[in-house]
């Protein structure tokens, strides 16, 4: 199983109709993907640059709501220990420094599942003792000495069944203590998964401000947006308990097709039921 790059779903604002596809395979065929050389460029120059940035620095500033939030989740489940943790879609690893930054001592390990193109970048410039980069879902878990915490941040949306075989359904499957799924984008009022594309600047990709002289242009992804009444319906009472649902930025309406559907971005943290 592979794993994509953190939502840029935030910044995406269309202003005409954006296409309605039958399949992920049709919208696939119609765009870019994530191993497009000039987002595997720009995400690893600005995760360099933003690692630099916090090693230079020894306040702990705090700038944005969603790094409140994972502070916050990385935080409720610490317990007596560092904690082991597997990211899908983690990029070249900015989570983990911002995080790393904040809340020195908290990590143990740090597994990030990528793309191949994406996971030879992260291990080629980031790679250390406790941040590794793998394209395989299955060895990044094996390498992990304790289930303690899944993470994936604007991340589902974006895989070819956000839900089931290569979705929602297989994380659960793994048997993470905690897992924790933010910025996945739903739609209100709809009755089944709405397929269509994303279509925005490579410069949007990854932190913090683009590379200098850095050539923009358009890139294009799949993008399913799913009721979310399947996303509960999904979680095994007997499997995971939800302890927090966090509401993540501002509704938007999509003029998708023929209709326009309003979109927002949620988040939930689940723990384990102890059997």
């Amino acid at each position: 199983m592979r794993a994509f790059i953190p939502s840029i779903f935030w910044r995406l604002r269309p202003t005409r109709s954006m296409q309605v596809y039958d399949s992920y395979d049709h919208a696939l065929a119609d765009s870019h993907t994530y191993e497009d050389p000039g987002i595997i460029q720009v995400v690893s120059s600005k995760t360099e640059a933003y690692r630099n940035a916090l090693l230079a620095v020894k306040d702990q500033t705090v700038n944005n709501r969603q790094t409140v939030q994972n502070m916050f989740v990385l935080s409720y489940v610490w317990h007596d220990r560092s904690l082991d943790v597997l990211e899908i879609g983690g990029a070249c690893g900015a989570s983990y420094f911002e995080l790393n930054h904040l809340l020195p001592g908290r990590i143990k390990s740090w597994h990030v599942v990528e793309t191949p193109a994406m996971a030879a970048a992260g291990r080629s410039l980031f790679q250390d003792d406790r941040l590794t980069f793998y394209d395989d879902l299955d060895t990044a878990v094996s390498q992990l000495e304790n289930l303690d915490l899944l993470i994936a941040q604007g991340v589902l949306q974006y895989m070819r069944d956000p839900l089931q075989t290569l979705g929602l359904e297989a994380l659960l499957k793994l048997g993470f203590t905690y897992v924790y799924i933010t910025r996945m984008v739903i739609g209100d009022g709809i009755q089944r998964p709405i397929i269509t594309k994303q279509v925005v600047n490579l410069s949007v990709h990854g932190p913090g401000a683009v590379p200098k002289g850095f050539a923009d242009r358009k890139t294009s992804q799949p993008l399913t947006i799913v009721p979310l009444e399947s996303i509960a319906s999904r979680i095994s009472a007997d499997q995971y308990c939800p302890i927090f649902t966090f509401m993540e930025g501002e509704n938007v309406l999509m003029r998708i097709g023929s209709r326009t559907v309003t979109t927002r971005m949620i988040g939930f943290l689940l723990e384990k039921v102890q059997q």
